[in-house]
């Protein structure tokens, strides 16, 4: 803002020069010219010194973020090379098992080299299809990457299943499994809850001998019975902020309406309404506690991406891939504005604490700002930021912090409005962003399905937590700041605490495909889901994050 202004002042003396100029050329006195002349080269050289400041920090951003990709591309050919003598070396194992005189060793050490290799190929896909989504950015391109990303989680899924019986060959190995009967990757709480370290007890039972079993499964029941409370994490690493809590989630309803992904959610601050966005072009309203639908607004043209809704629970604005924002007023359902001026996909969006200012971000590389009542463009706050995915805005509303394609996050200090800092230490594109409420903590959802924390006074990564089996789509703090809820691509929610590495609780959504979008209550006690199959599923807390 203050580089804008600047720029006005120097073409205004300018002109101011000239005409000095022609008054002293009329009078004689050339201090007429000479004055407005030297505040003029004044300003064109702190122009160029704040233009010169800003190229030099992006440039150093770029090159910090260019020297961590060749580290990292450097450290991932060290690694596979590694794989490949690992996988000649087990290769050979077959051949000395074969010396002992054990049929069922035998058998066990060939279907582990078997895996591996498998397990080899699996990681090759994965890597491939996370680049593919990385460097891809058409819409056309979605549902085949889902696609991908779904066969190898399947693959995964499978691996894992057969692991056991591999190692020991005529042990009887039962998982824990979906609704569809499928073996899961991560325990999962099928429209019920189950906490990781419950599963984790109950499963050692099951993978040991009989002895084994009946003692670990004592210990399974005893950690469901003590549910939040009881839960002894001494198991976890020591550096969580706080004292994790497992949260009683209990699966309520699924909404269904849509006939395509649900791309976007946001709930009322009164926690009563959920609106629903998707690529079926529509946008609906339902009541959170019935599931009753209220309304659907199809003014769309092209598929739905963001949703917001105002604090004070009277206005809706959805953007969408046609490069336009709706605002509608929920006091009548109607339609009350239509907004026109992205060049590109409208990805995020966001409402000022006094509901009266809304920001967009865009695949065109803005962010604008727009008077939410009347309607009316104000100004762009932001150009050329990168194709943009996310936005968000601090409680305070001091703060607006923009993420996307380039991996850089930056952070904009609103009255003046200008670049406080940028956070570099990404190498991954960002799907989702989201701000404690405090405003001191800030996470992100990548494609390269890790998910990170930025503790915003130091401008420190704080917390990465690592799932790249399912790339994380959205990403939402809980009501006290303490832990994260992300969806993931391999059809679940996962619930992440502070200093935990682990998920602390994983919610099954029993669907085929992603977890598209994520959305709490302000009161923390409705979580809902959206799926790539047009579903909502909405689970309810009874006691508190």
């Amino acid at each position: 803002m203050l580089t804008h202004r600047l720029k006005i002042a120097e073409c205004i003396f300018v002109a101011v020069s000239i005409i000095g100029w022609v008054v002293a050329a009329a009078s004689g006195k050339i201090v007429y010219g000479a004055v407005p002349l030297s505040i003029t080269l004044l300003l064109n050289l702190i122009n160029r010194l704040r233009f010169e400041q800003h190229s030099r920090h992006r440039l150093t951003g770029a090159i910090a973020q260019l020297h961590r990709q060749v580290s990292q591309e450097s450290q991932s050919l060290y690694q596979q090379q590694l794989n490949q003598a690992l996988a000649s070396l087990q290769a050979k194992l077959p051949d000395y098992l074969a010396q002992i005189e054990n049929p069922a060793s035998e058998l066990g050490a060939i279907k582990i080299a078997q895996l591996q290799a498998r397990i080899v190929s699996v990681e090759q896909s994965l890597r491939n299809v996370v680049d593919y989504l990385n460097s891809a950015s058409l819409p056309h391109h979605i549902e085949q990457l889902e696609a991908a990303i779904a066969q190898v989680t399947a693959d995964i899924d499978k691996i894992q299943y057969q692991i056991p019986v591999a190692t020991d060959p005529e042990r009887s190995t039962h998982w824990y499994t979906e609704a569809g009967g499928e073996p899961s990757l991560f325990p999962v709480a099928s429209e019920s809850v189950s906490s990781i370290s419950d599963h984790r007890a109950g499963g050692a039972g099951r993978a040991g001998g009989a002895g084994e079993a009946e003692e670990a499964g004592e210990a399974g029941e005893t950690g469901e019975a003590g549910g939040a409370g009881g839960e002894d994490f001494r198991a976890y690493p020591s550096r969580f902020v706080a004292e994790p809590i497992i949260p009683d989630w209990k699966f309520r309803l699924t909404l269904k309406g849509h006939q395509d992904w649900i791309s976007a959610l946001a709930m009322s601050s009164d926690g009563q309404i959920i609106a629903s966005g998707s690529l079926d072009k529509t946008v609906k309203l339902w009541h959170l506690e019935t599931g009753d639908l209220i309304h659907t607004f199809s003014d769309h043209q092209q598929g739905v991406l963001c949703l917001t809704l105002s604090p004070d629970s009277k206005w809706l604005a959805s953007g969408g891939f046609d490069q336009m924002i709706k605002v509608w007023n929920l006091e009548t359902g109607e339609l009350s504005h239509t907004l026109r001026g992205h060049n590109g996909s409208v990805r995020s969006l966001v409402i000022t604490p006094d509901s009266q200012t809304l920001i967009s971000a865009s695949f065109d590389q803005t962010i604008k700002l727009w008077q939410l009542e009347r309607g009316e463009f104000l100004q762009d706050l932001v150009q050329e930021a990168g194709r943009l995915a996310a936005i968000g805005l601090t409680s305070d509303g001091k703060t607006l912090v923009s993420g996307g394609g380039d991996g850089i996050i930056d952070l904009w200090h609103f009255n003046p409005f200008d670049l406080e800092l940028s956070l570099t230490d990404n190498l991954s594109s960002i799907h989702s962003l989201a701000l404690s409420p405090d405003g001191r903590r800030l996470a992100a959802a990548c494609t390269d399905g890790t998910l990170k924390v930025w503790q915003l006074d130091r401008a420190e990564l704080v917390e990465m937590w690592q799932c790249p089996c399912a790339p994380a789509m959205s990403i939402v703090f809980s009501d006290n700041g303490q832990s994260a809820i992300a969806a993931h691509a391999d059809g679940t929610i996962k619930i992440w605490w502070l200093g935990i590495d682990e998920p602390l609780l994983v919610l099954g959504n029993n669907t085929v495909g992603s977890v598209v979008s994520v959305a709490l209550s302000p009161d923390g006690q409705w979580l809902a889901g959206g799926n790539r199959d047009g579903t909502v599923k909405l689970w309810q807390q009874f006691s508190g994050l």
